[in-house]
């Protein structure tokens, strides 16, 4: 790459100019990088949502969500398949392998379930997939001033509203009042007509008929010819005459109905005890997140005359402040990369010079980013944070080497010290910058969500790296030239120089001692490290201050009566209002988890306030809860859990998967396990899916009593229907206005005896349901589960400490001692699979990692043996590395090993500066041990420079708190940790290995210098 100095010296206002617009360019594309909390990785995963109406969980398992998994099972590339009935619903979720075309696999789903039979009653299966985007930008809890029109001002004004601005995907409102027309049906009237529910929604959807009849042609011109019907009022409504099915006369539906004007909620909000509308507002995939919150935000504020808002989550907020925090820490980085390449050069432009290539490699990163349609989020800023120690090392190197040169020459031409001094060091930063590069491309053996997680930050720092050894070949020789202009003649060594070649030389002489003290901190490092029980976690699990905390009340517990015991919970949670300062809860929303609505549900945010420990409010929210729903409403399934802070799985989680077709059995082993986990103090957040029961009337029909009546299923089933569900009559104008309407009995069924005594009509006259069918209750499953087709229950809990490997071994261990029903096989396993198979992945790719360093140093240097001196350099990472974890009490996760990853890179680059000047000597005719010396005493400089400046730069990330750190700490602590050791030893270590894989040639040359020395004695 000289050929690059030596143009850049001879255009030196071009390569200003171009390094200008670069950094223009670099600006720019920072600025209008989209602003993302999380890369925009979308799941391979497709979740299946079917709805049959009125049909319990085992109907719906055996006559829905049993044929869409056959109709499914053989979609391309399937790895995985879980389904969920409940009543009503079916969800089915297929999970596929990372990189599929989700495109495609979507279009063939689609058309599987559309091959699939289905009863006529399911509505059209809806297929969805899920990404990181798809996360709500905002939720809110919005107030209306005015509470006699408010409400319907936010639904008909500032919902369209919203919508319009760019960027919004979709505006949810949950908690409003809906306005309806509702039509109460007298049952008695009702009844001696023999009028249903069903007949008058017939005859309302008659009475509004609107069909093309043809055309006429008039004068040559073809006239179309329309035939409507429709009820403009109210009161032509309630004059709407109705054939009865028993008199075949016309009945009034104002003589057996009353018409009025209602507003209910389906779902409740209160937010700090006060009943609010809650708001979610989703963004498009390629919006930017930051923008669209602040648009939403100001059109808010706009309306301030009309409505309050309190903010409940702010994903524009958590991408500030983890920008802001990455940057400082950046900032912060350089600072003291620039300090310590201060104090060793005791020169400000040098100093400038060196430093310049941060924001210059790491602008080009952002220029790069915007090319390939990245954003702004944590792991590409993350990648910038890291990347600033160690893009400043080439420019380093070579601003050290000219430096040095000119203050031995200063009367030289500057222009050819320039160029020979960086051209002394272009082996040494090509090789060690496409080390550190090559690294990272077994990254791509990592699979999953985990490895495209990654990658973000992976890309930003190899670019930065690339952009930095441009610009210590370019722009440095170029300012060093026009920047040194008057220096002193200077040779005298550094105290630190003169210590370090006593060392060597001692280091040298006893290599034994060398080694083996080598040998003892690797291994004592490691016994250390097994003892320390710092623990092996896959991601650390983030402390946020947000609770999340779910109610579910016993199954078919009305709307009403979840949000009374709801009230109760608020009301001993406000006496904490310090604690606990902001409650926000959601009764009777939409469960996306089962994908129905939930009236016995009721869903809570509780924000913490200042210096409140989180494990601490967990347990004292936990208690308050269930100490008010066992009284209240016993069998109420309370979970209490802090907020997950986003990203990818943690994988901390133990998941037990008991097997067996008989739910009783499976109910009972669920039990055990569950009883088993709540023992351990390690376990959290314990889940048990078979939980679930209600009581069921089931009305078994006599096919021979149902014969004699002339009755068909259908119509028994059509009659309970009628009296126990609300029909929708669809949507009319009337009166000028757009209304929905309602129809329901004024007295619904309340007990089996009213069900046992509804009346059918048959071919033979009218029966009682009682004389055809047996009519019991019974307890049956809310919900029915399978994996790959078997049922199965699932019991988990959450590690809270470090050691996941651990705890779910000695938990599988547990269970498989308990004695299970007959039938019932078990399957143990969870997080920690996933990440044993991710630590598998990223241990192999180091080992490849290794492989290519080899092979490039190879490349670089020729010789075999040179390339394996520099590799021993490696054996020093695991000393420091381990340490760090241990004094840090930083557990070994993924962002560790990425650390790990990354120093095999990094460290490379201090033997490779030292064995490249070891190089120059011999070919410049010295011996071994006098090449070694002289190499050691220049080359230390340089090598403490790079190593300091990295660690210093790296600092910031090391001291920050786990919170939100996700990669960072980690990383940050085993590189520290790593680079220090191996720096300190390697410039004593290597020396000795060089002379060692020499050692001939060093036998060889000391024994002709004795020979000279012999002769000139005897002379």
């Amino acid at each position: 790459m000289s050929f690059l100095t030596k143009f850049s010296l001879k255009n030196a206002v071009a390569v200003m100019i171009i390094a200008m617009l670069l950094i223009g360019g670099g600006v720019y594309s920072f600025l209008s990088l989209k602003s993302d909390l999380l890369p925009d990785i979308e799941f391979p995963q497709l979740s299946v949502t079917a709805v049959y109406p009125g049909a319990s969980a085992a109907d719906v398992e055996a006559r829905v969500t049993a044929p869409l998994e056959d109709a499914l099972k053989g979609a391309e590339g399937l790895k995985s398949m879980t389904s969920q009935s409940l009543e009503s619903v079916s969800r089915i979720q297929l999970s596929f392998p990372i990189g599929a075309d989700m495109e495609q696999i979507t279009q063939q789903v689609s058309d599987s379930i559309r091959a699939a039979e289905l009863p006529e009653e399911v509505q059209e299966p809806a297929v969805s997939r899920f990404s990181f985007s798809s996360i709500p930008v905002l939720n809110l809890a919005l107030f209306a001033k005015d509470s006699a029109s408010g409400e319907s001002w936010v639904t008909e004004v500032l919902k369209p509203e919203l919508q319009k601005i760019a960027g919004v995907n979709s505006v949810a409102l949950s908690a409003a009042e809906e306005q309806y027309l509702q039509v109460t049906v007298d049952n008695k009237a009702a009844a001696s007509s023999g009028i249903m529910l069903k007949n008058i929604q017939e005859a309302i959807a008659g009475s509004f008929f609107s069909f093309p009849a043809g055309a006429l042609t008039e004068e040559s011109v073809i006239v179309p010819i329309h035939v409507e019907q429709r009820l403009e009022k109210l009161s032509e409504l309630e004059s709407l005459s109705i054939v009865s099915p028993l008199t075949g006369q016309t009945v009034k539906l104002s003589d057996i109905a009353d018409i009025a004007a209602v507003q209910e909620r389906e779902e409740l909000a209160r937010y700090n005890g006060n009943p609010a509308v809650a708001m979610l507002i989703n963004k498009k995939q390629d919006a930017n997140t930051v923008e669209v919150a602040d648009e939403v935000i100001s059109a808010l504020e706009r309306y301030s005359d009309k409505i309050e808002y309190v903010m409940i989550f702010d994903q524009s907020e958590t991408i500030k402040s983890s920008i802001s925090e990455l940057v400082s820490k950046g900032l912060f980085g350089a600072l003291f990369a620039a300090l310590t390449v201060l104090v060793f050069l005791r020169n400000i432009r040098a100093t400038l010079i060196a430093v310049l290539s941060i924001p210059l490699s790491l602008l080009i990163a952002a220029i790069f980013l915007k090319w390939w349609g990245y954003t702004l989020n944590v792991m590409s800023l993350a990648g910038m944070a890291v990347a600033v120690g160690r893009v400043v090392d080439d420019s380093i190197i070579v601003i050290e080497n000219i430096y040095r040169k000119m203050r031995q020459q200063p009367d030289a031409d500057r222009s050819l010290i320039t160029e020979s001094g960086t051209k002394e060091m272009i082996n040494a930063i090509l090789s060690s910058t496409i080390t550190t590069v090559v690294v990272f491309l077994p990254l791509g053996l990592v699979g999953g969500i985990t490895g495209a997680f990654f990658l973000p930050f992976a890309l930003t720092v190899v670019v930065a790296l690339l952009a930095s050894l441009i610009v210590a070949v370019t722009v440095v020789p170029v300012l060093a030239r026009m920047s040194f202009l008057k220096l002193q003649e200077s040779t005298r060594e550094p105290l630190y120089v003169r210590w370090y070649e006593s060392l060597i030389r001692f280091g040298l002489r006893r290599k034994l001692i060398v080694i083996g003290a080598a040998i003892l901190l690797l291994a004592g490092s490691g016994i250390l490290y097994a003892f320390s029980n710092v623990g092996f976690v896959f991601l650390p699990n983030e402390k946020v201050k947000i609770i999340n905390a779910s109610v579910e009340l016993p199954p078919s517990t009305t709307l009403e009566r979840t949000g009374e015991v709801s009230a109760l919970i608020e009301q001993q949670l406000s006496e904490a209002e310090d604690r606990y300062s902001k409650r926000f809860v959601s009764i009777g929303g939409y469960d996306y988890a089962s994908g129905a609505s939930a009236p016995n549900r009721a869903v809570y945010y509780i924000e913490l306030g200042e210096g409140a420990d989180i494990d601490t409010e967990i347990q004292s929210v936990e208690q308050t809860m269930l100490s008010i729903t066992e009284e209240e409403a016993p069998g109420t399934l309370v979970t209490v859990s802090e907020q997950a802070s986003g990203g990818p799985p943690t994988n901390n989680n133990v998941d037990i998967d008991l097997f067996s077709d008989d739910l009783d059995k499976l109910e009972t082993a669920a039990a055990q396990v569950e009883a088993i986990m709540r023992e351990r103090d390690d376990l959290k957040n314990i889940t048990n899916n078979m939980q679930e029961k209600q009581m069921e009337w089931s009305v078994s029909l006599n096919r021979e009593q149902m014969q004699k009546a002339g009755l068909s299923p259908y119509q028994v089933l059509g009659v309970i229907s009628d009296r126990t569900k609300p029909v929708e009559a669809g949507s009319y104008r009337l009166d000028g206005e757009t209304q929905e309407l309602l129809l329901q009995y004024k007295e619904p069924l309340e007990n089996k005896d009213e069900l046992v005594n509804l009346m059918l009509y048959g071919q033979q006259g009218a029966v009682r349901l009682g004389d055809v069918a047996d009519v019991d209750k019974s307890e049956v499953y809310t919900s029915i589960q399978k994996l790959d087709e078997r049922v199965f229950a699932r019991v988990s809990g959450l590690v809270q400490g470090n050691d996941v490997r651990n705890v779910t071994e000695e938990v599988t261990e547990a269970v498989k001692q308990l004695d299970l029903p007959e039938g019932v096989s078990l399957e143990s396993g969870g997080g920690s699979d996933e990440t044993a198979q991710t630590f598998i992945d990223i241990g192999i790719a180091m080992i490849i990692a290794v492989g290519l360093v080899y092979l490039t140093m190879l490349i670089f240097f020729g010789a075999a043996r040179v390339p394996f001196i520099i590799m021993t350099s490696l054996l020093f990472v695991p000393i420091g590395a381990l340490l760090g974890l241990v004094i840090a009490r930083e557990p070994l996760s993924m962002s560790a090993m990425i650390g790990l990853l990354m120093l095999i890179g990094i460290v490379v680059t201090n033997a490779i500066v030292l064995v490249d000047r070891i190089n120059q000597n011999r070919d410049g005719g010295m011996t071994i041990r006098d090449a070694l010396v002289e190499s050691g005493k220049t080359r230390l400089r340089p090598i403490l420079m790079t190593a300091i400046a990295t660690i210093a730069a790296l600092l910031p990330l090391v001291f920050s708190t786990p919170e939100g750190g996700l990669i960072s700490r980690g990383l940050a602590v085993v590189v520290v940790g790593g680079l220090t050791t191996s720096t300190l030893l390697t410039v004593v270590f290597l020396p000795v290995i060089y002379e060692l894989a020499y050692y001939r040639e060093h036998r060889r040359e000391q024994r002709l210098a004795e020979g000279g020395t012999a002769a000139k004695q005897g002379r």
